[in-house]
């Protein structure tokens, strides 16, 4: 049996084990607000029992540790659902912001100056020779570049402000990572002694799920150790007590291309991080290109008929419409071998960059895939129309396209032709059959009818020997038909020059990077220049015409005549009905249903956007919801706990008042009566 000291022992571990579970009550409230907090609880157990002749007397109770709850599949859960709606939250940003932009439909939108735009030259056809009607027509000019050109501008403030928040994100990142690789070491050092360091973790655990709203990460634990590495076993952005910073990729001109973790790319797809490049690198040049496109074709076509029509000078007219900004310009010397050139009608004028590359027949010359030695052995490519009562090409263009002759079977003996078969090539596909050449020398072989062309080849050994897959001749088809600016398709047949670089047609400004093909026809090439302007180009009146009222072209050319009737606005007609043309004929739409669908596409994203983040709102809600009934500090509760705790601490200090009485009786009332 445990003497009557022994009371005091059990009676101060209650009090000391209520007084701790009192504290960590006291700072579960105190950290109610904290964000990322998990509540805590003191586990608590009866100390060791001793041996007494009655059998085991308990000795009282500890506060074994302190607990952390937490639930680590709901933790992976809510990461999970943080990225997704951190991604869906930065497109719903990304897409109002674009759709204030476009601005469609609105008083000062493109729309609205378009129409008024095609309104003026509808007033100048009924009344040609007013000057104010003329005034007008310039001012509305001026107005739709000016509200294009504000478009632009704001397309580029968007997309800078896009770049600056990929930025920052990537900078915060960093920092949370750093964060994290310090608390890993924190952690380490702090449960070397066996228990676990709750607040730390719940820190580290915030600043994991940060990083995930940001571009997304799996997380791997290890121990005391949290991993964390880019999605799909990309690589890792925290390991153990180390951090590798992203960095942000840019390309000459400052634009950020991507991202790179040590030496892998890393551009997420996301996240917030991953929404910001897709409005970036996506959404905002798709709405440039296209308002670039429909005024493109729109100046294209105003200006065609403003350059066929007449001033009121009896002067024919000027282009009313140039692009501005930085352009290259390429200018081809006329020729007396060549022949005028045409735009194909499938290529909207305005949204390509009219170009031909060098054109060689080469036989026995310096190429640039290798040599064949003049005088020596030599394989010569020559081209045919496969039907020639029909020189019409219907195969695929022949222009440029790498056709050549490789060895396949070699012969043995120098001079002899026995045993030496050759293959047509197209680019590094075989075409046609491997061929048999035959002595005497030189022999001739032909693969008919391949791509709507006949190739022949002349080989001649030259008391040479050929090796099989090294001896070849670089030829380019030579003929073909093509056509420029809607003109009749004609034939070509570029063998009376080597080297030829052409290009043709006015000389409009023309937008875009594609390229088209061109053909000789009509008479002796007179020459041309092409000039292609870049996305940062702006749109502006020809200050010749905007000086000059009169300098409007509203007449259009006597039939038969130089000049145009006085009076006449045949021209501003047409111009004026453009507005209901469809002059999209790929797609067969007016100007303003383009512009329709343009504004109805981007509005359907930006829907689809809201649908998305509302729903990814609702999961990341009710996920929250859970976590706070599981883990959260819930104030009612712990209150309710602080009454408990305090009631055993009241109860445990009564017990030790209770047993300190029976010791003052015994040591101080007993034998006092002698």
């Amino acid at each position: 049996m445990s003497n009557i000291f022994f009371g005091l022992n059990i009676g101060r571990s209650s009090l000391l084990a209520h007084q701790t579970a009192l504290d960590v009550t006291g700072h579960n409230l105190a950290n109610v607000q904290t964000e990322g907090y998990s509540r805590q609880r003191v586990a608590l157990t009866a100390s060791l029992p001793i041996q007494s002749p009655q059998g085991p007397e308990g000795s009282g109770v500890n506060a074994d540790r302190i607990q952390r709850l937490q639930l680590g599949y709901l933790d992976r859960q809510m990461g999970k659902a943080n990225t997704q709606h951190s991604y869906d939250a930065a497109l719903v940003q990304g897409y109002d912001e674009l759709q204030g932009v476009l601005g469609e439909p609105s008083s000062n939108g493109l729309g609205t100056a378009l129409t008024e735009f095609w309104n003026s030259w509808e007033a100048l056809s009924a009344r040609p020779s007013d000057a104010s009607v003329r005034a007008q027509v310039i001012d509305r000019s001026q107005h739709l570049a000016l509200v294009f050109n504000q478009k632009m501008d704001a397309l580029d403030d968007a997309e800078a402000r896009f770049s600056d928040q990929i930025g920052t994100a990537v900078s915060d990142v960093n920092s949370w990572a750093q964060k994290i690789a310090s608390l890993n070491v924190a952690i380490a050092q702090s449960e070397a002694t066996g228990y676990t360091a709750n607040d730390l973790r719940d820190q580290r655990d915030l600043l994991s799920q940060q990083i995930a709203g940001e571009l997304g990460v799996e997380v791997e634990t290890d121990g005391s150790q949290m991993n964390l590495r880019l999605p799909n076993g990309g690589p890792y952005l925290v390991s153990r007590s180390a951090s590798s910073p992203l960095e942000v990729v840019r390309d000459v001109a400052g634009q950020i291309t991507g991202l790179q973790l040590g030496s892998a790319a890393a551009t997420p797809t996301t996240g917030e991080v991953g929404a910001l490049f897709e409005l970036r690198s996506s959404a905002v040049p798709q709405l440039r290109d296209g308002l670039t496109s429909l005024l493109a074709t729109v100046t294209d076509r105003v200006n065609a008929l403003h350059h066929e029509g007449y001033d009121r000078d009896n002067v024919q007219g000027l282009n009313l419409f140039q692009w501005q900004g930085e352009a290259t310009a390429t200018a081809f010397a006329p020729s007396s071998g060549l022949r005028g050139v045409t735009v194909d009608p499938g290529l909207e004028p305005g949204t390509h960059y009219l170009t031909v590359s060098g054109v060689t027949l080469q036989t026995g010359t310096t190429n640039g895939r290798g040599t064949i030695p003049a005088g020596g052995r030599s394989i010569g490519l020559g081209v045919a129309y496969a039907d020639p009562s029909n020189p019409m090409f219907t195969g695929p263009m022949a222009i440029n396209l790498d056709y050549h002759v490789r060895v396949v079977s070699p012969n043995v003996a120098a001079g002899d032709a026995t045993g030496l078969r050759i293959q047509l090539f197209r680019g590094d596909e075989a075409v046609g059959e491997a061929l048999a050449v035959t002595n005497p020398q030189p022999a001739t072989v032909t693969w008919p009818a391949v791509d709507g062309l006949v190739f022949t080849a002349t080989v001649d050994t030259a008391g040479q020997t050929f090796s099989a897959g090294t001896d070849r001749t670089e030829g380019y088809a030579t003929v073909g038909d093509v056509s420029l600016d809607g003109g009749p398709a004609q034939a070509v047949d570029l063998t009376t020059g080597n080297n030829v670089g052409f290009a043709g047609g006015a000389d409009l400004g023309y937008l875009g990077s594609g390229s088209m093909a061109v053909n000789f026809s009509g008479a002796p090439f007179s020459g041309a220049s092409v000039t292609r302007y870049g996305s940062s180009s702006r749109l502006a009146v020809n200050p010749i015409v905007a000086a000059d009222t009169d300098r409007v072209a509203a007449a259009a050319p006597l039939a038969g005549a130089v000049g145009a009737a006085a009076g006449d606005g045949e021209i501003a007609r047409r111009i004026g009905e453009l507005a209901t043309a469809a002059i999209f004929e790929d797609v067969g739409d007016t100007v303003a249903g383009t512009l329709g669908r343009t504004a109805q596409t981007l509005g359907s994203k930006a829907r689809d956007a809201q649908i998305f983040e509302k729903a990814s709102a609702s999961v990341q809600t009710q996920l929250e919801a859970q976590r706070q009934s599981e883990v959260g500090v819930n104030v009612d509760e712990e209150m309710v706990q602080m009454m408990q705790y305090q009631r055993g601490f009241q109860a445990a200090a009564r017990f030790l008042s209770t047993v300190d009485g029976l010791i003052d009786t015994l040591i101080n009332g007993v034998g006092a009566g002698r």
